[in-house]
């Protein structure tokens, strides 16, 4: 286990230089270099997950392939987590279908199986239906097992 420590605020912790290319994430230049190997892989996954929701051609199967087999994920806060791919690829189905999404990552960092991503989700067709959100993803041998969402209150 690493001996390394760190202070995290929400302004103070990617205060530095730029973002990781590699990526597309807002990580600073010294959180990416403190990076294990695993971790630069999970935020990865995070990334390209997350790079779908614009893509026209993206169907649910597309999305569900970046989970375990016995995931849990609530896209939002106050509803029940849905289990499993199958429940999970119905949600995707249903938020593909109503278009696509734009997501502006403002923060991110990823620590051990964590990566924590601070994003603007805004509809692709609908420019009023924008979000501030939080997403926490926990991952298991390079596959999403936990995602929650949390809507931050502008």
């Amino acid at each position: 286990m690493s001996d390394r420590t760190f202070s995290l605020s929400r302004r103070s912790a990617f205060v530095g230089a730029g973002a990781l290319a590699a990526t597309g994430l807002a990580v600073s230049q010294a959180q990416a270099a403190e990076m294990t190997a695993t971790e630069k892989a999970n935020l990865n996954v995070v990334t390209d997950f997350l790079a779908i929701w614009a893509k026209q051609e993206t169907d649910p199967a597309t999305g569900v392939s970046f989970f375990t087999d016995d995931c849990v994920v609530r896209m939002e806060e106050d509803k029940p987590a849905l289990v499993g791919k199958t429940p999970l690829a119905g949600a995707f189905a249903g938020l593909l279908k109503s278009g696509r999404y734009k997501i502006d990552v403002l923060n991110s960092l990823s620590r051990g199986p964590v990566v924590t991503v601070d994003r603007v989700d805004a509809s692709i067709t609908d420019p009023s239906k924008k979000f501030v959100v939080v997403g926490v993803f926990v991952l298991k041998d390079g596959k999403i097992k936990e995602w929650m969402d949390y809507m931050v209150k502008a």
